[in-house]
């Protein structure tokens, strides 16, 4: 009974990953008492005023404050392929790649191994349909569609990743940047590592001790043994 009931305990623990997006620690200092002017007594002299020591009143107003705030740290765009750079502006990911790494045909397979539906797809656009997408740190579904948009340079595919919508639970969050971040830019590292070349995956190996190779290495087995 007690092992049943303990199994409970910890699946429900296991379910609640708000933890990974709120402040560690009590909010007390919310409920600290506003600033109240200075009263001076009659008679009683006091230094002139100086902006140096000014205390400004923060009224706030909207805005997410306590446990609301999410500390998760932002997701930045990793171009994963040589002489490639990205950029996050707005909500979209720019990408600038030599054409002969065939970024643009990779993403087809990227969603579909993510589960994300196409709805229609060109040399020029891909647009997904809606899907549910299950992140690590989420407890509640999320749905997004994607644009994907690409034009040709100069021997450049200029790659743009933006999303058409996004929900979290049926509501809509489009609006909040941190969210339009974190899933634009996680659909762009998807395709970055499914594009990266073989060599990147290769695990580099050990370098020797401060860099000084055995010199018995290169001798006659016999010799050093002398």
């Amino acid at each position: 009974m007690m092992t049943t009931i303990a199994s409970l305990f910890l699946v429900g623990c296991g379910s609640d990953q708000s933890y990974k997006r709120e402040v560690d620690g009590n909010q007390d200092y919310l409920d600290s008492p506003a600033l109240k002017p200075l009263i001076v007594p009659q008679g009683v002299t006091i230094p002139a005023e100086t902006i140096d020591f000014y205390i400004y009143s923060n009224k706030i107003e909207g805005g997410a404050i306590g446990k609301q705030v999410d500390v998760r740290p932002p997701v930045i765009p990793i171009p994963t392929i040589p002489d490639s750079y990205a950029s996050y502006n707005h909500g979209v990911v720019t990408l600038n790649v030599p054409d002969s790494n065939n970024v643009w045909s990779i993403i087809p397979s990227t969603l579909s191994k993510r589960n994300i539906p196409i709805s229609s797809n060109n040399t020029k656009e891909i647009v997904t349909s809606n899907a549910s997408i299950y992140p690590e740190d989420e407890g509640l579904s999320i749905q997004a569609s994607y644009i994907i948009q690409r034009e040709t340079h100069a021997g450049s595919e200029i790659i743009t990743v933006g999303l058409k919508n996004l929900s979290k639970a049926g509501q809509d969050i489009s609006s909040d940047p941190i969210e339009v971040q974190r899933y634009v830019v996680r659909l762009f590292n998807f395709i970055m590592d499914d594009a990266a070349p073989e060599s990147s995956r290769i695990v580099p190996q050990k370098a020797e001790k401060d860099g000084v190779k055995n010199e018995n290495t290169d001798k006659d087995p016999e010799l050093s043994d002398r």
